[in-house]
């Protein structure tokens, strides 16, 4: 009778133990599942308005705000953002039923120069005010669409800008010598001894390099190796054009 009385007491804190716990380790929500058609949107003389189509693919409705940026990069390439009033859409907030599409108009006023210029609109997840939200951890989807305003004449250019090799890593610069974006899809190398032979391979992807900008790159070199290399070919590739170089390595460029 003794152990029976004790395996009750058990279970009965079995349901306060739980409750306890899932009030100081809420449980993960899950984020809205929706699609965006196109992924990018072109302006130009002759287009300057289009639609931006997103389906609300989950089981519940879901809210959504929109905001429009300038979309510039740093000297060390990174992303710049700020508001703009150069890009026109309709509606700012909307809210789509489940399994249901709704409809962006997106236009600007902007005309076409010499230089292309990039935008992104944000498309945000507003979150409900469902009581259950407040003891699950929601996670917030946010998705930029890239807006291009195309040139008047497209001039697709690049180059290798510098290469150099401090402490066993090798820094690329990737320059955008034309007035329209590309988008790096892999930067190889290959690193080569004496002989003549292989000694590493390393592949990096890279993302936009917009017009006139540079972007910098950062590849480890094998520590072993690095002594023994006589030269490294880099091949670029982009969605516009491919670029190579090859880069004579001294020995001093692989000192501690």
């Amino acid at each position: 009778m003794f152990i029976k009385s004790n395996s009750l007491k058990i279970l009965h804190l079995i349901p306060i133990l739980f409750f306890c716990l899932t009030l100081q380790f809420p449980t993960k929500g899950f984020s809205a599942d929706f699609s965006i058609n196109p992924i990018k949107i072109f302006f130009d003389s002759l287009n300057k308005t289009n639609i931006l189509a997103i389906n609300n693919e989950s089981d519940e409705d879901l809210t959504l705000h929109l905001k429009a940026y300038t979309w510039e990069h740093n000297s060390k390439g990174k992303d710049i953002y700020a508001p703009t009033k150069d890009i026109i859409f309709f509606p700012k907030i909307v809210t789509i039923k489940s399994n249901e599409e709704r409809i962006i108009r997106v236009g600007t006023k902007i005309s076409q120069g010499k230089q292309e210029k990039t935008y992104r609109i944000f498309i945000e997840e507003i979150p409900g005010s469902s009581p259950t939200e407040t003891t699950a951890v929601k996670i917030i989807m946010k998705v930029g669409v890239p807006i291009f305003i195309m040139p008047q004449k497209m001039d697709a250019r690049g180059s290798i800008e510098t290469l150099d090799i401090m402490q066993g890593e090798l820094s690329v610069a990737v320059k955008n010598d034309g007035n329209i974006h590309f988008i790096v899809r892999s930067i190889k190398t290959e690193g080569i001894d004496e002989a003549g032979n292989s000694l590493f391979q390393n592949e990096i992807g890279g993302g936009y390099v917009h017009g006139s900008n540079s972007k910098n790159f950062t590849i480890k070199i094998p520590e072993d190796n690095c002594p023994k290399l006589k030269s490294i070919n880099i091949d670029i590739s982009t969605d516009r054009l491919s670029m190579s170089k090859k880069i004579d390595i001294d020995k001093e460029m692989c000192a501690p």
